[in-house]
């Protein structure tokens, strides 16, 4: 996967437009499948800590990550003394020195943990969500190059057919928080939400909540029924193995369980942190594990060390997204917070314009060319959420600025028309 806003800057480079990137940062969250959790399926000869953690800095050493976001991560004897075995053997090893870890905070023996790059980052506040089943890790991150900040969300929803409503319950918790804030920040849902379809209570109290300013963004927009549907294996995160050996699940690639889901500030850039196109992937997928092993048939998306680490050390992959800072968004801020305006960009063929509303409105989209040169006019109906579709293969190559008018609403978002 790589990132598609390289022809975006030198066009917004040649055109004088502000907003290019001051700093990128690459968030990967990884289930570490009871790292230094031991139990009778789960032990020192199947699961061993000293080797998952050679395993971890593996991965950590190929992807590169800037923000690393951890399910999982057991306590023996306590939860401080594992964040400090992963930051001196999997992170802080040969040579580098740049990563720290935020407080420990969990009672379960299965509970969350945040690393982060401190020659980019700095952790300036985190708090915690209780839920009956566990706590749901808040952290707040500053960039310090663009001082833009970065709220990370981290959930571990419970597992299992017939506990839809239990994980329903786990994220209506951080919606209420959410609601209470009045979120208008820049933030990330990411962790294993355990969920098998979009369509379950957990994943629409995010993306399809009753208040609009808290609603998450899947990057990949890819929503529907993942559990052993074949036509979402290029997005499955579990299970690496085919085979069973007591502590990794078995069955192959079939769900999607892993998320990093992104609220629509980041989605449109309008808060100094912009999501980079493209660059979301679970790690080591291909498209080609169809209820197969990560490992088997022959995996050429990265060295074979690499796939064997991800095989060895835990039954989900690692999901990564690259986040720009630095005011490079496509979009100006609307104001009136019962309405959003999504465009994805960059355009190829068509101007997918995604419209949400918490009453009936018409919106009258305008499309100019970047000296101002109307292009395109059209009005829809919105009672709630929809979707637009405009074919503009016809226009040139080059940078558009989308206009967005209703009542009370004036939005703009700059996109770059790409082959």
């Amino acid at each position: 996967m790589r990132c598609r806003f390289g022809i975006f800057f030198a066009v917004v480079i040649l055109l004088s437009l502000q907003g290019f990137s001051q700093g990128r940062i690459k968030v990967m969250s990884y289930n570490l499948l009871n790292f230094n959790n031991y139990t009778s399926y789960c032990t020192t000869q199947n699961n061993s800590h000293q080797s998952k953690a050679g395993y971890l800095a593996t991965i950590v050493a190929n992807q590169q990550p800037d923000i690393l976001c951890c399910c999982e991560v057991g306590k023996n004897p306590n939860l401080s003394s594992t964040i400090y075995y992963i930051l001196g053997n999997s992170l802080n090893v040969n040579g580098v020195r740049r990563w720290s870890a935020a407080s420990a905070s969990g009672n379960e023996y299965l509970n969350n943990a945040l690393f982060y790059d401190n020659t980019k980052l700095k952790l300036v506040a985190q708090t915690k969500v209780d839920t009956d089943i566990r706590e749901i890790n808040i952290y707040k991150l500053k960039h310090l190059y663009s001082n833009d900040t970065l709220k990370v969300a981290i959930v571990h929803l419970k597992a299992g057919t017939g506990y839809e409503s239990q994980r329903g319950t786990e994220i209506q918790q951080l919606v209420n928080y959410l609601t209470a804030q009045g979120n208008s920040d820049n933030y990330i849902v990411c962790g294993d939400f355990n969920v098998y379809r979009a369509s379950e209570p957990a994943f629409q109290y995010l993306v399809n909540p009753s208040y609009l300013p808290i609603a998450f963004y899947d990057p990949l927009n890819q929503m529907g029924e993942w559990n052993n549907n074949w036509n979402f294996s290029e997005y499955h995160t579990q299970s690496t193995h085919s085979g069973n050996n007591d502590c990794f699940s078995g069955g192959g690639m079939d769900d999607r369980f892993d998320f990093i889901l992104m609220s629509s500030s980041i989605i449109n850039g309008t808060k100094g942190i912009t999501y980079c196109q493209d660059s979301y992937w679970a790690v080591g997928q291909d498209g080609n594990r169809f209820n197969g092993s990560i490992n088997s048939p022959t995996n050429n998306t990265l060295p074979s060390n690499v796939i064997d680490a991800l095989y060895n050390m835990s039954d989900h992959l690692p999901v990564v997204a690259e986040l720009d800072f630095g005011n490079v968004g496509y979009a100006s801020e609307n104001t009136d917070a019962s309405f959003q305006s999504i465009v994805q960009n960059p355009v190829n063929d068509e101007l997918v314009v995604r419209l949400r509303t918490e009453k009936p409105r018409e919106v009258a989209v305008n499309v100019y060319s970047s000296l101002g040169r109307f292009v395109l006019s059209y009005s829809v109906q919105v009672a709630d959420d929809e979707v637009v579709v405009r074919d503009v293969s016809d226009l040139p190559n080059g940078v558009y600025i989308v206009s967005i008018k209703s009542e009370g609403v004036s939005v703009s978002h700059r996109v770059v028309k790409v082959e």
